[in-house]
């Protein structure tokens, strides 16, 4: 399986919910302004915390808003793809949504 198919046909359908997919730009978009922070403000120890803060608030909102019976609620520990892809997913995601807006899915439809 390539990333593409894996975003296409794995990550975009599990993301359909607003709320959740805010709360995955969220996580995104802070943890990259704390790494840029951290190394700015000379206090690299800060930026260990990316992970929580990237992933964070995503497993709430598939907790909270957007529950997947195959998936299961903490995403974390899934296998059927790279863990790599899903943090890639999400930044593609973002990306996606800040160069087309919230039409950008319309796009990934084969």
């Amino acid at each position: 399986m390539s990333f593409d198919s894996f975003y296409r046909d794995t990550f975009l359908p599990e993301h359909t919910h607003l709320t959740n997919i805010m709360l995955h730009v969220a996580g995104t978009v802070a943890s990259g302004g704390l790494v840029v922070w951290a190394f700015v403000a000379g206090q690299p120890l800060w930026a260990l915390l990316y992970p929580l803060v990237h992933v964070g608030p995503g497993l709430i909102g598939h907790r909270l808003f957007e529950r997947s019976a195959e998936a299961g609620d903490l995403r974390v520990t899934r296998r059927d793809a790279p863990l790599v892809w899903f943090i890639a997913g999400n930044h593609r995601m973002v990306w996606e949504l800040a160069t087309r807006g919230l039409h950008w899915r319309e796009a990934q439809e084969p």
